[in-house]
């Protein structure tokens, strides 16, 4: 009870020095600006009593800061778990290293075989064109048997199957091949050929002449399947 006497009579005190006061004159204040001066006056007349422990008006709280939201973790994928990773491709496209030249070749009806290699210095084809020779270099060529093995003529178009050659002669880099305009050359060969007829087709590849004796694999590649060819005459 006597709490509460003092702090009416507080209040009272505080409110009259602002009411009376030149502050009240010179600035208008709200109800609420009032009551706030008047608790702020209650208050130092009151915090000798070591029982007063509460505020008329009750201050705004101080926010909490936010807390930050943690990062999602990124997912792993375990030891040996290829998944989808880096080709993006699933095990449907897996890539197929032993693939036949056929399956490289993907053409119904065209067997293709692997023959021999040569390593020369420049080829000159009947009619003038000349692969010339180039000092610190060779020209290897690699020879394959087409053959139509359908029972109909059918047309092979060798410059809309996007076939990859690499040759492997231990260099830094594999060597890619060379662009000619050599009749049979299989970069952009197209040949007719009846039921059962063959006809030969060559891929050229310009090295040092230091990589002559290490001549290993030609490697024939389209999309997902690839053929290593050991090499040997």
């Amino acid at each position: 009870m006597r709490k509460r006497v003092w702090m009416a009579a507080a209040v009272a005190a505080a409110s009259l020095v602002i009411l009376n006061g030149c502050l009240a004159d010179t600035y208008p204040l709200t109800e609420e600006e009032q009551n706030i001066i008047a608790e702020y006056a209650a208050g130092v007349l009151l915090r000798s009593d070591s029982s007063y422990t509460q505020a008329l008006i009750s201050p705004t709280p101080t926010p909490s800061p936010t807390p930050a939201p943690s990062p999602t973790p990124e997912p792993t994928t375990a030891p040996g778990d290829k998944g989808n990773s880096g080709s993006g491709k699933g095990d449907k496209d897996k890539v197929e290293e032993n693939a036949t030249l056929e399956d490289v070749y993907g053409l119904a009806g065209l067997s293709v075989t692997y023959d021999s290699f040569e390593v020369l210095d420049k080829v000159e084809e009947t009619g003038g064109y000349v692969v010339p020779y180039e000092k610190g270099k060779k020209v290897v060529k690699i020879n394959f048997t087409l053959k139509n093995t359908a029972g109909i003529e059918q047309t092979f178009d060798f410059s809309k199957q996007s076939i990859n050659y690499q040759l492997d002669c231990k260099e830094k880099n594999f060597i890619p091949p060379m662009i000619t305009a050599l009749a049979g050359d299989m970069l952009y060969m197209e040949t007719t050929l009846s039921a059962g007829e063959s006809c030969e087709g060559f891929v050229l590849f310009r090295i040092p002449e230091k990589a002559e004796e290490n001549l290993r694999n030609v490697i024939v590649s389209r999309d997902s399947y690839t053929s290593i060819v050991a090499l040997k005459k």
